[in-house]
């Protein structure tokens, strides 16, 4: 990942469902084993490699087989995991050095063994930081001023940075392997992303992976001497649907998973973190225009298009990108209502007038067309893509659906005109590799970044690069809350609304604490059990 502030985890393929899985079953699972949890995911990972996967359902995965140094519980604080302790200001293990960087120091907590029996090490943590930061890999390279990581001795692992940042110290470094991953790093690193490690990995997690059968589903088995503590579910599955459609038309036995509570089941709403959003491709000449961009959303009646997709409470209309959970959310930002008239007063002022079918055009003669495109299957987006045109097309906008398989590669390749997805972010979210002009992926940075509009805007860079900078939470709040204010009239993306990641879980089933956050349904999997 690129920087802890920001958790970039698209939800391409929910990992956790919508009003559409309600459906399924309307009764609690038999459970008449209580050896085994299965888990519903909407869409498939494609790797269990910590960093390889932009995937949502990935993480979920990921996490139960592999641990990082830390992570963020279902409240949204730091938590030790390989680490002994969180690395603070306050126990010296976080340092601020006198040039500008930050070192931090983390001493490994002695148990924790790959699933083969060899012992994690804090040369492990360098050994996955050299693997990210390797273009040649496909992974998400780390933040460039991630300067240096060492191992001063096998249980000390100490981090150097040329700048400072807040947050790094949370759910960020992964570890690999080094003892089995080396001699094919060194050989041939781009096998490393699609190889047979990436399916079938060796982690350090509570559960390891032993069997995956592609498109159906994931089976793990618990690691006994799992040093914080023996995992009591013996057994843990994951089941994966290609769509919302599938799901609803499958009669499984699910102990857990997203979307409306279900009779007998108990439904968990944490905080959300999912902001589920329209990006804007700013090299298209007609979406340069900040008009055109404010007059789409005018259009809009984003509380009316939650309700008839089916989310309903589920679902808070969002007027910026940074949750309400957030520190350093704006409530007062700028927003958008409906308002129908001031769409057609600025699509006028940015010369469009109506043509003969009511679809507006420009001084030579061109009809205002657009494509959006969203991930494919997802029967939710999909009738909201309806609704959007529908609502836009009211303005005089014609835009069409097209949705390809390939949907996520050509977001990340910036070959699209509108995109329907969601972010998945993190509590430190501070907006540089969502909006910084240095994160538009282009050819020369391997699309490297996550500012997909292609956003550049001086003022934005240099409030997104202090908040990054500034330890303090309330000056970063207050830097976030200045650059709320300048997205919102700028608009590189349409908000449309904060969806919370709802969790429902048979009612024997105990211990699920889910955080909303990337990997937030299965983060102490550990600690789940049925009742006796």
């Amino acid at each position: 990942m690129h920087r802890q502030a920001v958790c970039i985890f698209f939800i391409f393929a929910l990992c956790t469902a919508t009003a559409a899985l309600a459906p399924i079953l309307n009764r609690p699972s038999l459970a008449q084993v209580r050896d085994t949890v299965v888990v519903g995911l909407f869409g498939e990972p494609d790797s269990l490699l910590p960093g390889f996967s932009s995937l949502a359902v990935a993480r979920e995965v990921s996490d139960t087989v592999f641990v990082r140094l830390t992570a963020l519980d279902a409240d949204w604080r730091p938590r030790a995991r390989v680490a002994q302790e969180v690395p603070t200001l306050e126990n010296g293990g976080w340092r601020l050095l006198p040039d500008g960087g930050m070192e931090l120091t983390y001493r490994l907590r002695p148990g924790f063994r790959w699933h083969d029996g060899t012992p994690v090490t804090a040369g492990d943590a360098v050994f996955a930081w050299e693997v990210l930061r390797d273009p040649r890999t496909g992974a998400h390279q780390p933040d460039p001023a991630l300067t240096a990581m060492t191992a001063s001795d096998p249980q000390t692992l100490v981090v150097r940075w040329s700048a400072r940042r807040h947050g790094t110290n949370v759910d960020y470094y992964p570890l690999l392997p080094r003892h089995l991953l080396e001699a094919t790093f060194r050989s041939n690193p781009a096998v490393l992303r699609t190889g047979p490690f990436a399916s079938r990995p060796v982690g350090n997690g509570p559960y390891r992976v032993v069997e995956w059968v592609p498109g159906r589903h994931i089976r793990l088995q618990a690691v006994e001497e799992y040093p914080e503590g023996r995992p009591r579910i013996p057994n843990l599955v994951f089941r994966f649907f290609a769509s919302t459609a599938a799901a609803a038309a499958e009669e499984l036995h699910v102990d857990a998973a997203g979307g409306r509570s279900r009779p007998g089941f108990e439904l968990l709403r944490p905080p959300s973190s999912v902001f589920e959003h329209i990006s804007l491709n700013l090299d298209h000449p007609w979406l340069q225009d900040r008009r055109v961009r404010q007059a789409l959303l005018y259009a809009l009646d984003r509380e009316l298009i939650a309700a008839r997709v089916g989310l309903g409470q589920l679902a808070e209309v969002a007027h910026t990108w940074v949750p309400p959970a957030h520190a350093g959310h704006h409530a007062g930002v700028r927003r958008y209502t409906q308002d129908v008239d001031a769409a057609r007063r600025l699509l006028a002022e940015a010369g469009w007038t109506p043509g003969p079918e009511g679809i507006v055009r420009n001084s030579a003669g061109e009809r205002l067309e657009l494509v959006i495109s969203t991930t494919p299957g997802n029967l939710v987006r999909e009738h909201a893509q309806d609704l959007l045109i529908e609502r836009w097309r009211a303005v005089g906008v014609a835009v069409r659906k097209e949705n390809p398989p390939d949907f996520l590669q050509r977001v990340r390749a910036r070959r699209f005109q509108l995109a329907l997805f969601a972010w998945v972010l993190s509590p430190q979210a501070d907006g540089f590799f969502l909006w910084h002009s240095s994160q538009v992926p282009s050819q020369a940075n391997r699309f490297q970044g996550g500012n997909y509009p292609g956003w550049r805007h001086p003022d934005n860079d240099r409030l997104v690069e202090q908040a990054a900078q500034e330890l303090a939470e309330g000056r970063r709040a207050d830097l976030l809350r200045r650059q709320q204010d300048l997205w919102a009239e700028e608009l590189p993306a349409l908000p449309l609304w904060f969806r919370t990641t709802a969790v429902w879980v048979h009612p024997d089933l105990t211990g699920v604490k889910p955080s909303g956050l990337p990997g937030g349904l299965t983060w102490n999997v550990h600690e789940w059990a049925w009742k006796p």
